[in-house]
């Protein structure tokens, strides 16, 4: 199979991150011709309620901007960022649509046979961290900045006009899920609280397992919330394309390196994830940068 050559568009990040999407429509688009044509499971919808507006609203402001100044202008660079971040975030809400649809049964029972050879643990990490409630406490806060950080750290250097780096997260960004939702449409997983006792998982945490079993029970989920894969964790993956995105940003940097130190380790401490997932995750990681820098390789060979 000949890979795309990127070097007939103006913005190669841009090309890669634009392929990338259309190769998850693509393989979403497969997940719900095969629900829908075989299984008939019914899922929840996870396109936010407000992307139909602001995806309109976008366009109307690149159109006026476009209008107003020239195409290399800051500003329509901005803008083209602003809707970099929203279509990531659309394909990958797509993407978290149709692998909700896995036909195959959970892997969890396999992570734990295997974690249990090396004696881990994660219930007695639980009650071990619950002994410090603010060492859980800044775990927690840790846990829960991924999403301020995805919105706004890419925009931030967006408007430091590092507008290469931002298309670079992107296009990493929607790799790495590619990677990770394929990964757990045929290998699922129903996140720790599913199967281990502990008195310190959380609410969200059940309703991840409940979920699953509500989807291929047929019924309609009753709850958007907890999250929805275990291995790889994303949490973890996209934590570190936020800091990758800021290097070379060193004060912003070393802040991030900090709170996404805490970050990796709540997905652990907290039980929102086995210490396999972070494992899994890196290799994830490791695939994605691979891909990337052999696509902008050869773009380079073949430019110069």
């Amino acid at each position: 199979m000949k890979l795309p050559n990127f070097t007939a568009f103006k913005h190669p990040d841009r090309a890669c991150s634009i392929i990338t999407s259309l190769l998850i429509a693509i393989l979403s688009s497969l997940a719900f011709y095969v629900n829908s044509h075989y299984y008939h499971y019914i899922g929840n919808n996870y396109f936010p309620p407000f992307a139909l507006w602001a995806g309109i609203s976008l366009c109307l402001i690149l159109i006026g901007l476009r209008l107003q100044f020239s195409l290399n202008d800051y500003f329509i660079e901005i803008t083209y960022a602003f809707a970099g971040l929203y279509f990531s975030m659309l394909f990958i809400a797509l993407a978290t649509n149709a692998a909700q649809y896995s036909p195959f049964p959970p892997i969890d029972k396999y992570i734990v046979a295997l974690e249990s050879k090396f004696y881990i643990d994660l219930p007695a990490l639980m009650a071990w961290t619950n002994q410090y409630p603010n060492f859980k406490l800044i775990l927690g806060l840790a846990y829960d900045s991924l999403a301020w950080q995805m919105g706004f750290l890419p925009l931030l250097v967006a408007l430091l006009g590092q507008f290469s780096k931002v298309w670079e997260y992107f296009c990493l960004l929607l790799i790495s899920a590619m990677i990770g939702f394929t990964f757990y449409y045929f290998f699922p997983t129903t996140a720790p609280a599913s199967i281990l006792k502990s008195p310190f998982f959380l609410p969200e945490q059940y309703i991840t397992g409940i979920k699953f079993t509500q989807i291929h029970h047929h019924q309609q989920p009753t709850s958007l919330e907890g999250g929805m894969i275990a291995l790889p964790s994303f949490h973890f993956i996209w934590a570190w394309l936020c800091l990758y995105v800021v290097r070379g940003f060193k004060p912003l940097f070393i802040l991030i390196l900090i709170i996404n130190f805490f970050l990796a380790l709540s997905c652990i401490l907290l039980g929102w994830h086995y210490p396999l997932d972070l494992v899994g995750s890196i290799i994830v990681l490791l695939i994605t940068h691979f891909i990337y820098n052999y696509l902008k390789e050869k773009n380079d060979s073949v430019s110069h």
